[in-house]
């Protein structure tokens, strides 16, 4: 007999032949089915790991992954003044911030064959299995420490919570490929900064400072154990306001520790005295200090416009600012001093260094409203060394004199009527005169003279950013918007600066700090725009010292006997006494001061019992207190002499010029 290919087949392997039963034959197909079916498997897994990779891990092949941080805020000395919240309160720390203990302890209570696993550890997945078999449903269990990482970083927060086969596949398909370029030390350190403690607190360094008010690295035996307890359910360990279940948290901790002696990472001695200690539990909550609220929007508001609006949320940054914390804590003095009644106006104090534009001190919030920076108040005769600067930029002399008389101004056809206040007419009167008596008529015919639109210019030349419109009203402070105290502490400034007009600025320098390294991202630059002649500037200086020495600013104070130094600086009261400012500077310092309601158009008529409150009032008696305080211990110097032979005098004013 020959067989199928034409070869002579033997009787015996006939015979054979004939005998082979089905039993085998279906033996021999499902054997062929199971590899099909393995292969199959196979080509199917390493396809939904290469999926769950391309997915999720594209960011792999960073050493740590980024974390949303909290940010924090340093004075000009170096001290803490502020911490700005990311989207997750956490400040992340390298391996050698995490202490002598920690890391040892979290291993024990969570994945104590981590350092023998690949990522996956399959007698805890088999375990976990046979419980989800037995159950016929998915539970969460047998994940190792990277697995966590995975679930905590990579994985979408909408399907982080799943219990499902996939997403464990996923989970675990992802720490196999995490462990493959990361050592153990970078995923613990990793795990250690990503993973939630309880209490508000993300990641090891803020769980220590919110737990016990220390960093990780100084984390006792006892407190590392307790802070590792705490991971499998953080909220059971503390009550919904905070306050830390002492008696379960120790209960959990000497589990913990028992585990750590089992696995050799402790003695038994280290065990019983940690055991018999009980770490002390401090507040949670880290109170922001309500001298420093004003300022540190300002910083905000500066890092997001140099670093871009993400820069805060994701965090990480030591901001080195302007702020003088002692002269800070000085202006709110000075406020609380002078205003201390219930129904009293709330006040606003910016202070800037001329020679660089630093803000120094910044003060002033209405509830949840910074003052200093966003009320946009009329800043009245105050604004008429705008009209000065304007004047001597265009060659004319202080000793200029004009009429101090009524008005009628024509302007775009409109008839408008000025007078001084109290209707007091001085005759013929030098422009220096007129800013001593803070006249009016004087100033608006002075503008008028230059051009509005020049004096507008130089408004905005200064640093007044709000719109300035070139109408009479704006010779005496009528704006269209109004300005900000540190917009006005800035335009004086340029005085004390030599004419040069600096941004005000809060931000010195900021860094970046990820795991303990440091990336410097930015660094203030020294700028400035001359607005006028340091001759100019000096003159300016000279007017507004009169203002002190035989002015409206000397009616109730002394003020160069008061604070121990010359200085300059202008009074400035609003129709209906609704604003009252005193802008004014030394050679080191410019302040501005407003007082007022901040609801606006609410007139302080009878305040404290006075009968008009004007800039020569509470705004100067907060000036004159904080200021003698902010310069204490200053060098008495004296402003640059002006020089008039330059300047034109012009008699009875010059239109034109």
């Amino acid at each position: 007999m020959y067989d199928a290919y034409g070869f002579f087949e033997t009787g015996k392997r006939v015979a054979e032949k004939g005998r082979r039963s089905p039993f085998r034959r279906v033996v021999r197909g499902l054997f062929n089915l199971a590899l099909i079916l393995t292969a199959v498997a196979v080509v199917g897994v390493g396809g939904l790991y290469a999926y769950a990779v391309t997915a999720y891990g594209e960011r792999f092949d960073r050493r740590y992954p980024v974390l949303p941080q909290t940010s924090y805020v340093y004075d000009m000395d170096g001290e803490k003044i502020a911490e700005i919240q990311g989207s997750e309160p956490r400040e992340t720390v390298g391996p050698e911030g995490l202490g002598e203990y920690l890391p040892d302890a979290v291993v024990a209570i969570e994945d104590r064959r981590f350092y023998d696993h690949f990522g996956v550890d399959l007698e805890g997945v088999a375990r976990a299995a046979w419980t989800d078999l037995r159950a016929w449903e998915v539970h969460e269990g047998g994940s190792t420490i990277t697995e966590q990482l995975m679930k905590n970083v990579y994985v979408p927060e909408e399907h982080r919570f799943e219990v499902s086969f996939w997403r464990r596949f996923v989970q675990a398909a992802l720490a196999f490929a995490y462990e493959r370029d990361h050592s153990k030390e970078e995923i613990l350190t990793a795990y250690l900064n990503a993973v939630y403690f309880g209490r508000g607190a993300y990641g090891a360094e803020e769980a220590a400072q919110r737990y016990f008010g220390k960093s990780a690295e100084a984390l006792t035996l006892s407190e590392a154990a307790t802070l590792a307890g705490f991971l499998h359910a953080p909220s059971t360990y503390s009550t919904a306001g905070g306050r830390v279940l002492a008696d379960k948290a120790y209960e959990r901790r000497d589990q913990v520790l028992e585990i750590m002696r089992m696995e050799g990472m402790i003695s038994a001695s280290e065990q019983r005295r940690a055991a018999a200690s009980r770490p002390r539990f401090v507040s949670g909550s880290r109170p922001e200090d309500p001298a420093y609220l004003a300022f540190v929007e300002k910083v905000r508001r500066e890092v997001e416009g140099r670093l871009g609006e993400d820069a805060l949320e994701r965090g990480g940054l030591r901001i080195h600012a302007t702020l003088d914390s002692q002269m800070q804590r000085e202006a709110l003095e000075a406020v609380e001093e002078t205003l201390y009644a219930e129904d009293d106006p709330s006040a606003a104090i910016a202070t800037v260094e001329p020679q660089t534009g630093a803000i120094r001190a910044l003060a002033g919030r209405a509830g949840t409203f910074n003052l200093a920076l966003d009320a946009r108040r009329q800043p009245g005769s105050s604004f008429k060394a705008v009209v000065l600067a304007a004047a001597l930029r265009a060659g004319i002399s202080p000793e200029s004199t004009y009429v101090s008389q009524d008005l009628k101004v024509r302007f775009e056809g409109e008839e408008y009527l000025v007078a001084n206040y109290g209707y007091i007419n001085r005759g013929e009167i030098s422009i220096s005169e007129a800013m001593a008596e803070s006249d009016n008529t004087v100033f608006v015919q002075l503008a008028s003279d230059l051009g509005y639109g020049n004096v507008a210019r130089m408004a905005r030349m200064m640093g007044v950013s709000g719109s300035v419109e070139p109408y009479p009203s704006t010779a005496l402070g009528g704006l269209g918007v109004g300005v900000s105290p540190l917009e006005m502490a800035s335009v004086y400034a340029t005085f004390a600066a030599g004419g040069v007009y600096r941004e005000p600025y809060s931000v010195e320098r900021v860094y970046r700090v990820n795991y303990g390294e440091r990336t410097a991202l930015y660094d203030h630059p020294l700028v400035g725009r001359r607005v006028m002649s340091g001759g100019e500037a000096a003159v300016a200086t000279g007017v507004l010292r009169g203002v002190v020495e035989h002015g409206t600013a000397s009616r109730y104070h002394d003020l160069d006997a008061e604070i121990g130094r010359p200085s300059a600086g202008k009074t400035g009261t609003t129709d209906e006494f609704v604003d009252a400012w005193y802008v004014g500077y030394t050679p080191r310092l410019s302040t501005a001061v407003w007082v007022g309601y901040p609801q606006g158009n609410r007139s302080m008529v009878g305040v404290r019992g006075l009968e008009e409150v004007n800039g020569e009032t509470l705004p100067l008696d907060i000036w004159a207190s904080y200021m003698a305080r902010a310069t204490a211990g200053d060098p008495p110097l004296d402003f640059p002499e002006p020089d008039l032979s330059e300047l034109r005098v012009v008699y009875n004013g010059y239109p034109g010029f």
